[in-house]
Protein backbone atom coordinates (compact mmCIF):
# COMPACT_ATOMS: atom_id res chain seq x y z
CA UNK A 1 0.00 0.00 0.00
CA UNK A 2 2.78 2.12 0.96
CA UNK A 3 4.69 1.36 -2.47
CA UNK A 4 1.47 2.25 -4.11
CA UNK A 5 1.64 5.56 -2.67
CA UNK A 6 4.93 6.94 -2.98
CA UNK A 7 5.48 5.13 -6.03
CA UNK A 8 2.50 6.39 -7.96
CA UNK A 9 -0.38 8.41 -6.11
CA UNK A 10 1.61 10.79 -4.42
CA UNK A 11 4.02 11.61 -8.14
CA UNK A 12 0.48 11.56 -9.80
CA UNK A 13 -0.81 14.00 -7.17
CA UNK A 14 2.22 16.20 -7.09
CA UNK A 15 1.92 16.25 -11.42
CA UNK A 16 -1.88 17.14 -11.16
CA UNK A 17 -0.93 19.99 -8.62
CA UNK A 18 2.38 20.94 -9.47
CA UNK A 19 2.57 24.54 -8.71
CA UNK A 20 1.11 24.24 -5.62
CA UNK A 21 3.55 21.74 -4.29
CA UNK A 22 6.28 24.11 -5.53
CA UNK A 23 4.65 27.33 -3.67
CA UNK A 24 5.44 25.12 -0.34
CA UNK A 25 8.95 25.01 1.36
CA UNK A 26 9.94 22.32 3.76
CA UNK A 27 10.68 18.34 4.07
CA UNK A 28 8.26 15.45 5.57
CA UNK A 29 10.08 12.53 6.30
CA UNK A 30 7.79 9.31 6.57
CA UNK A 31 8.66 6.08 8.27
CA UNK A 32 5.42 3.65 7.86
CA UNK A 33 5.41 1.01 10.06
CA UNK A 34 3.71 -2.56 9.25
CA UNK A 35 3.70 -5.14 6.68
CA UNK A 36 4.36 -3.30 3.95
CA UNK A 37 5.74 -0.14 5.54
CA UNK A 38 8.34 1.84 4.28
CA UNK A 39 10.61 4.80 4.63
CA UNK A 40 10.63 8.16 2.33
CA UNK A 41 11.17 11.83 1.65
CA UNK A 42 9.36 13.94 0.31
CA UNK A 43 10.65 17.36 -0.41
CA UNK A 44 8.53 20.25 -1.55
CA UNK A 45 9.62 22.72 -3.83
CA UNK A 46 11.85 20.67 -5.32
CA UNK A 47 10.78 19.14 -9.03
CA UNK A 48 11.68 15.49 -7.85
CA UNK A 49 10.22 15.35 -4.69
CA UNK A 50 10.01 11.89 -3.37
CA UNK A 51 12.92 10.12 -2.49
CA UNK A 52 13.36 6.42 -0.48
CA UNK A 53 15.00 6.77 2.67
CA UNK A 54 13.81 8.92 5.95
CA UNK A 55 16.30 12.03 6.48
CA UNK A 56 16.30 12.60 10.25
CA UNK A 57 16.67 16.75 9.58
CA UNK A 58 13.69 16.84 7.71
CA UNK A 59 11.73 19.89 8.59
CA UNK A 60 9.14 17.31 9.76
CA UNK A 61 9.05 13.73 10.61
CA UNK A 62 6.42 11.46 11.11
CA UNK A 63 5.99 7.70 12.36
CA UNK A 64 2.71 5.96 11.41
CA UNK A 65 1.66 2.31 11.93
CA UNK A 66 0.45 1.28 8.94
CA UNK A 67 -3.53 1.19 9.55
CA UNK A 68 -2.87 4.94 10.42
CA UNK A 69 -1.18 5.82 7.49
CA UNK A 70 -4.03 4.41 5.39
CA UNK A 71 -6.00 6.68 7.62
CA UNK A 72 -4.11 9.59 6.64
CA UNK A 73 -4.15 9.28 3.43
CA UNK A 74 -7.64 8.16 3.12
CA UNK A 75 -8.52 11.51 5.08
CA UNK A 76 -9.89 10.24 7.70
CA UNK A 77 -7.06 10.31 10.49
CA UNK A 78 -7.96 11.81 13.87
CA UNK A 79 -4.18 12.87 14.69
CA UNK A 80 -4.92 13.70 18.38
CA UNK A 81 -6.73 10.26 18.69
CA UNK A 82 -3.58 8.51 16.56
CA UNK A 83 -1.13 10.31 18.37
CA UNK A 84 -2.56 9.63 21.70
CA UNK A 85 -3.09 5.44 20.65
CA UNK A 86 1.14 5.65 19.75
CA UNK A 87 -0.08 5.00 16.01
CA UNK A 88 1.34 8.25 14.74
CA UNK A 89 4.58 9.99 16.33
CA UNK A 90 5.62 13.52 15.03
CA UNK A 91 8.07 16.16 15.50
CA UNK A 92 9.35 19.20 13.88
CA UNK A 93 6.85 21.91 12.05
CA UNK A 94 3.41 20.34 11.94
CA UNK A 95 2.45 23.34 9.90
CA UNK A 96 3.92 21.31 6.97
CA UNK A 97 1.23 18.49 8.24
CA UNK A 98 -1.49 20.68 7.61
CA UNK A 99 -0.07 21.48 3.87
CA UNK A 100 0.45 18.66 2.73
CA UNK A 101 -3.12 17.86 4.30
CA UNK A 102 -4.96 20.50 2.01
CA UNK A 103 -2.50 19.58 -1.37
CA UNK A 104 -3.60 15.69 -0.63
CA UNK A 105 -7.15 16.61 -0.66
CA UNK A 106 -7.99 16.10 -4.31
CA UNK A 107 -6.79 12.27 -3.89
CA UNK A 108 -9.14 12.41 -1.11
CA UNK A 109 -11.84 13.41 -2.62
CA UNK A 110 -11.69 12.48 -6.49
CA UNK A 111 -9.98 9.19 -5.86
CA UNK A 112 -7.49 9.91 -8.33
CA UNK A 113 -6.86 6.04 -8.95
CA UNK A 114 -6.61 5.14 -4.91
CA UNK A 115 -6.48 1.37 -3.97
CA UNK A 116 -5.63 0.97 -0.51
CA UNK A 117 -4.81 -2.76 -1.53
Amino acid sequence: MTQNFFGRLLPGLVVHRFDDFLATQGTVAFDVVGKTGGKWTFHFADPDPIREGFEPDADLRLVFQEPAFEAFVAGTLNAVDAVTKGEVKASGDFELLTALGVLMMPLQRDNLGWDAG
